[in-house]
């Protein structure tokens, strides 16, 4: 049965309407895009590993509003941060068009990850310029991400822990059919920063002091709970740095005592998996799903052209022909491989901007729980990427970079009509005195 005439027009105006609607009210966009990011499956497939999802349509949608709509200029430090991402992004580029010219282009599960996360950051941070914004789009993520819990946990349905012969089986049973298993700790890292975010500019009463910080553990928690273990020790140390520098004493000996009790609970509930995924030696690499391997490989692949690597996009292809059993699972070591020396000090320079734009924020009393929630983010991220490749064009660590950059320009901005409210008074009472 084919749709009639009528039905395409009621479509088609629907959608208009939709479009509209949204075109002129962005923080109703913004809400929508974060809830969309709770509902991966809900996509499209396009071939092989390649899937239109909903975030992915609104996305353009942002991006075209922000092309359209002149938005206000960006601050020094979010020009800083983009100027160093637009390098690393025409450094993937020139790559990706030097293999394409050579007949072995990229493949298109990379290309489009890669457009995918550019987009990402030249809509967001052009978009969410205000702090009403803001607060959309983090109550939007925080529903997408209640969400995300819940539908894992039909994906587990009501089998116990016991009935997964080990952690692995238990991880990929609970993933969604568009993700990568790892990917349940990469959403946690952004829904623990949202959180965070979202304890910073709704935390005003005494409900939001409860809330965002019991939404920021709850997320956390939920890696663990399904035995991603490195983002998990990635998480847990980050918000003990966030805790300690922003001298939250009392916080950090909670924090620390409801880990204790989550390892417990976790070990209590599943004994056999919980001894299975804290069998680890860092001397011999055992229990690190084959880390190591992975690492010496990689460091062989780079050893053959360390300086101008074997082309955006080559590095499964190439792991696998010299007898890897795939990835690096290492961002640096990804990037150093595929990109060479150029392409890894650029990554490691657009890392240093959000370093230097969060440390500024920190050392103004004003700002300086958005500095350190900033800190924090890098500081998780950089550490998940040992075992990962969580900075390498990866989308959920992109929209949790996009968002640091947004706060970024929100706080530059403030504080510049902060500092020019200050000099004013004194400029009229000098000119008062004068005359």
């Amino acid at each position: 049965m084919y749709p009639t005439p009528i039905l395409w027009l009621e479509v088609s105006v629907a959608a208009t309407l939709g479009v509209a609607f949204l075109w002129t009210n962005p923080e109703c966009a913004l809400f929508l895009y974060g809830l969309a990011l709770g509902f991966p499956d809900v996509a499209m497939p396009l071939g092989g590993t390649i899937n239109i999802r909903l975030d992915d349509v609104l996305i353009v949608l942002l991006l075209t509003r922000s092309i359209v709509w002149l938005p206000v200029p960006a601050s020094r430090g979010q020009r800083n941060i983009l100027t160093w991402q637009g390098l690393f992004l025409a450094v993937c580029v020139l790559s990706a068009a030097v293999e394409t010219a050579s007949g072995s282009p990229p493949p298109g599960y990379e290309t489009a990850k890669m457009a995918g996360c550019a987009v990402i950051l030249l809509a967001l941070p052009r978009l969410v310029q205000s702090v009403k914004r803001l607060r959309f789009l983090l109550a939007g993520i925080m529903c997408g991400g209640i969400a995300l819990v819940i539908q894992i946990r039909q994906h587990l349905g009501e089998y116990s822990t016991d009935s997964y012969a080990n952690f692995q089986q238990l991880k990929s049973a609970a993933t969604f059919d568009t993700w990568n298993p790892n990917t349940i700790g990469q959403a946690a890292i952004l829904l623990v920063f949202a959180a965070a975010l979202g304890a910073i500019v709704f935390g005003n009463t005494w409900l939001g002091k409860i809330l965002w910080p019991a939404l920021a553990a709850g997320f956390a928690l939920l890696p663990a709970s399904v035995f991603v273990r490195g983002t998990s020790l990635s998480i847990a140390a980050g918000i003990l740095a966030f805790l300690a520098i922003t001298r939250k004493w009392k916080w950090l000996l909670v924090f620390s005592a409801a880990t204790l009790c989550a390892v417990l609970y976790l070990h209590a509930r599943s004994p056999q998996l919980m001894q299975e995924a804290a069998q680890v030696n860092v001397a011999t690499g055992e229990g690190f799903s084959h880390r190591f391997d992975r690492w010496d490989m990689a460091f062989q692949a780079i050893q053959k052209n360390p300086w101008l690597g074997q082309g955006f996009g080559q590095e499964i292809i190439y792991l696998t022909r010299i007898g890897s059993e795939g990835r690096a699972h290492d961002a640096y070591l990804a990037v150093w491989l595929e990109l060479g020396a150029g392409g890894l000090l650029i990554l490691l320079g657009t890392l240093f901007q959000f370093l230097r734009s969060g440390w500024s924020l920190f050392r103004q009393s004003k700002f300086r729980m958005q500095g350190a929630a900033i800190l924090t983010l890098l500081f998780v991220l950089c550490m998940d990427s040992i075992g990962l490749p969580t900075l390498y064009w990866e989308k959920l660590p992109v929209i949790a970079l996009s968002l640091a950059v947004a706060v970024v320009g929100i706080c530059e901005r403030d504080g510049l009509r902060y500092t020019e409210n200050i000099h004013l008074p004194s400029v009229v009472e000098s000119q008062a005195l004068r005359s």
